[in-house]
């Protein structure tokens, strides 16, 4: 029963999946040109804050490996 199953609903997904691909009309609008406009980010503080929170980390994790290795030894 169950190769049945998987069998009818295969051939119902690809039935219905190239239907789909001939919804779409060749004499429909063209999508708009893109904007020429160049994009602008900022570099404020935000890199300073992320090189900071990756020092406390760094620092957090390098304790946290000694205090490992002292309760081991």
């Amino acid at each position: 029963m169950r190769p049945q199953i998987v069998t009818i609903l295969t051939f119902v997904l690809l039935a219905l999946s190239n239907s789909a691909m001939f919804a779409q009309k060749s004499g429909a609008n063209p999508p708009p040109p893109p904007q020429r406009t160049p994009v602008e980010l900022p570099l404020d503080n935000g890199i300073l804050l992320l090189v900071i929170a990756g020092i406390v980390y760094g620092v957090y994790a390098i304790v946290m490996k000694n205090k490992a290795r002292n309760i081991l030894d």
